[in-house]
Formats: structure tokens, sequence, C-alpha cells
């Protein structure tokens, strides 16, 4: 039986997350809530894993529903989080869980409703500030992972990659991957972060958090003044 992996060791000096409760879903953008806070939406192949990241993200363990059904989500959902930095305050944002690609277990009529409701939202949302594109470390980047960083280069967007599932590799393996992964998607190694949901790699140690914070910042430094 295999053992569950050790937390990694956390940080205490950059941001972390010390809120995050959801919020609604939407079948479209009429019925998104206020653009009054930026806005990372967060997508991948379907059972990439985003529920468990979302979690992970936020400390909890049941903000978003794991489910053991790929395509499960169906809809927009939103999710309110607040990071903080010790010498940086607090920064409001909005986590949006897109429906996952690549599965074909949903209706006809609901899988054809993603294309449109995805797209309109990334394309029309002014709250959008960027995504968060999983990719598991144990499949190679598909064509629509591709489509979707250069969706995002047109609307002058940025991306992060989070590789989900790294505890299945060794040390070794996750920087072969790293690298093969940023290589695919001609992204500097530094855009692809690697993470795991069971062990915390990417979570505890600030990662994830750190890395939109930053970019967060870079778009409005106002959005987290020191105080």
């Amino acid at each position: 039986m295999t053992q569950p992996s050790k937390p990694e060791k956390s940080s205490t000096g950059g941001w972390r997350v010390t809120s995050a409760t959801f919020e609604r879903s939407a079948d479209k953008l009429g019925a998104a809530p206020p653009g009054d806070l930026p806005e990372i939406a967060i997508t991948g192949r379907s059972n990439v894993g985003k529920s468990s990241l979302l979690n992970a993200f936020a400390g909890q363990r049941a903000l978003a529903r794991v489910s053991s059904t790929p395509g499960r989500t169906q809809l927009l959902n939103f999710f309110r989080a607040t990071l903080r930095h010790p010498r940086h305050g607090d920064m409001g944002l909005r986590w949006v869980d897109l429906p996952g690609y690549g599965y074909a277990a949903a209706p006809h009529a609901v899988r054809a409703s993603f294309g449109p409701m995805i797209e309109g939202y990334l394309r029309k949302r002014e709250a959008l500030k960027g995504l968060v594109l999983l990719i598991d470390a144990r499949r190679e980047v598909s064509e629509y992972d591709h489509a979707l960083l250069d969706f995002m280069a047109d609307r002058a967007l940025w991306t992060i990659v989070a590789i989900t599932k790294a505890d299945k590799l060794s040390k070794s393996e996750r920087g072969l991957v790293t690298t093969g992964i940023a290589r695919a998607l001609e992204l500097p190694r530094g855009q692809v972060l690697v993470t795991s949901a069971t062990s915390g790699l990417g979570f505890t140690d600030g990662g994830l958090a750190e890395a939109v914070a930053r970019r967060l910042r870079a778009d409005a430094p106002e959005l987290a003044e020191e105080t």
C-alpha cells in the first residue's frame, strides 16, 4: 500500500491565502458577480485536479467539490479569496473555475455550450487578469493547452502553468517534466510551477500564491499597498 506523501515545509514570509469562500455559479457572463475584484481563471483537461488544486490553494478540504467523475464542472464557478503579506497587507481576488475539456461523457448539449460560455468569459470579462492552466504531470501538452495560451496572449493577459499531481514523480522527474512542458509551450521555465494537492508542494511554500500576487501587483500595484 502506498504511504501518503509527507507535507512540504511551509514558508511564512510571503503571500498566503487567509480566506476563501464559494460565491456563485453562472451559466453565462451576465450571471457572473460584479467585476469589482481582479479575477484569475483556472482550467485544464478534465480530471486534471482543478478542485483539488483550489482546495489546496485555499487550505480547505471542501471549498471546491472534488468528484471522481471527470467533466463534472459545467458552469463558471466563482470563489472569493484574500491573499495576505506580512508587509504589503491584504489583496482581494476571485478564482473562476472553468469547465474542464477533453472529456466526452457530458451530454452533447452541455458540451456544446462549454465553448461559447468559456470563450465569452475569456474574451469579454474585463475583470479577468490572467489564467492558471493546469497540466497533469503524467500527460503531454495538448492542442487545447496551446490554443488557450494563444487566446490569452491575444488579449495581452498572462498565464501561469501549474503542473498537477507532481507527487507521482520523483524530484528529478519533476525537473525534467517542468523543462519539457515549458519547452513544449515555448514559455520561460519560471512560468511553469510544480504542484501537488496531496503533499502541499507549490502551496504550503507559497509558490502559487506568490506567483499570482506578483502578477496582480505588476498589473496594478495599488491592489496591495504597504501597510
